[in-house]
């Protein structure tokens, strides 16, 4: 199974990497040309760049927990409850990243509006319902790996 997870372990790095790099270089060069423009844009700029650093931590925790699920996947252990925390943990991370989005939303509305760009706004939005797609997809996940373990371990007292 090793050879299989190698592509998808490669995924996870390359994306770690933007938003790694984003953290680093960008978001400190919006935070200084917010503080040097002034003013109530200021503000909601400043708002947006700390949700994205408090959005961060959910994303590289969920992007190590995926690397720890191919890691199970790699040791034969993908039925089992290990997996199932796994997910578990990754959709409260999206959920996470979700409700912070969501709650910054406002802030993209005044840049947007203040800007004159709403695809300033659509990109907020496509923030919320990727980690909320995600979010669900875990979900799903969760349910059908608990479901086909309990389904095993009843086969299993059967025969």
């Amino acid at each position: 199974m090793k050879r299989e997870t190698v592509f998808l372990k490669l995924s996870v790095i390359v994306l770690t990497l933007p938003i790694l790099a984003a953290c680093i270089f960008l978001l400190p060069f919006l935070w200084r040309d917010a503080t040097e423009s002034g003013g109530w844009i200021a503000n909601s700029m400043r708002s947006i760049v700390v949700g994205m650093y408090v959005a961060a931590v959910p994303y590289f925790a969920a992007l190590f927990q995926t690397f720890t699920l191919l890691g199970l996947i790699d040791r034969n252990e993908a039925f089992s409850y290990g997996a199932v925390k796994v997910l578990r943990v990754i959709k409260y991370c999206a959920l996470t990243i979700t409700v912070i989005y969501t709650a910054l939303l406002p802030f993209f509305y005044w840049f947007a509006e203040r800007d004159d760009s709403p695809g300033f706004l659509v990109l907020g939005l496509v923030f919320v319902f990727a980690a909320f797609v995600i979010a669900v997809f875990a979900e799903l996940l969760q349910k059908l790996l608990k479901r086909a373990i309990d389904m095993k371990q009843e086969i299993d007292l059967t025969v």
